[in-house]
């Protein structure tokens, strides 16, 4: 499990200031926020062990793949979180919604908002979807 320490910023609600978090990564789609297990909004990525097959049979990292990529975007100065319900946040690097690049790179399943970003994935056979 990589931990990264970083003043990144937490937006519990509009009317609390953000404050500085202690951010680890434990899955591709889950952080723990000082002490405080929270989902990412509106996907399901696979777990960080787990392997994916291509249409080929080849396996790859795919558990792996989406840690590393929710880990670098925790690692960028600029992240930040809004929780949207109690224990799901939705998470923004660089400007852009963490949980739909996620999606849109084939490296998490929607859940909700970005069904149709899965479906052009999808179509792509990007990430899980090869």
């Amino acid at each position: 499990m990589k931990t990264w320490t970083l003043a990144a910023l937490l937006v519990l609600t509009p009317l609390i200031q953000a404050q500085a978090v202690e951010i680890v990564v434990t899955d591709g789609d889950s952080l723990d926020l000082d002490g405080r297990h929270v989902e990412i909004w509106g996907i399901l990525a696979p777990q960080k062990s787990e392997t994916c097959r291509t249409a080929a049979g080849i396996a790859w990292p795919c558990g792996e793949r989406a840690f590393r990529q929710l880990s670098e975007a925790a690692a960028d100065s600029s992240f930040a979180c809004e929780e949207k319900e109690p224990g799901f946040v939705l998470c923004r690097a660089g400007g852009l919604d963490v949980g739909r690049l996620l999606v849109k790179e084939g490296l998490a399943r929607a859940r909700r908002d970005y069904v149709d970003v899965e479906a052009r994935a999808r179509e792509a056979k990007i990430g899980i979807w090869e």
